[in-house]
């Protein structure tokens, strides 16, 4: 349900207890099903990047993170919803979110790397499949692109 009133997105600064309760949902559901870990690399990267999360009565139960890879574009990251609130409308909810941090700060194209499977997501939002499947951390994705308006 994504007008569910409990669901609310804010800016999970680095550093703060919201920003490492993102961090350890984003190695839940990213890494280690995968048998890896959330590395020093990823880490340091995430300095150069905006984070949100979703909140619901207190709890993290998503999160998403945009980094700049020019003055005009933006790439979305490790989006990642609880396992058990998926299908409740959190991930339609944070897409949006930063989709107007974006625009707002002047940002006119939205890139990322989808996990097959997932593309069919993005696309309901506008996004379109660019190239072909390649892997990233052993996962199957695809790249993707929307023009903000």
């Amino acid at each position: 349900m994504a007008d569910e009133p409990d669901i609310a997105v804010i800016e999970a600064l680095i550093g703060s207890d919201l920003y490492r309760q993102s961090l350890r949902l984003r190695e839940a559901v990213l890494r280690r099903p995968l048998g890896l870990t959330v590395t020093e690399e990823e880490l340091a990267d995430d300095a150069m990047r905006q984070h949100f999360c979703a909140i619901s009565y207190g709890l993290v139960v998503g999160t998403v993170s945009l980094r700049p890879l020019d003055e005009a574009t933006l790439q979305l990251k490790q989006m990642a919803v609880a396992e058990d609130r998926r299908r409740e409308g959190i991930g339609a909810r944070m897409l949006a979110h930063a989709e107007g941090w974006a625009h707002g700060a002047g940002f006119l194209l939205m890139v990322l790397n989808a996990r097959m499977g997932a593309e069919g997501f993005y696309a309901r939002f506008g996004y379109q499949a660019h190239g072909e499947p390649f892997d990233e951390n052993t996962i199957p994705h695809i790249g993707m692109t929307k023009r903000l308006s």
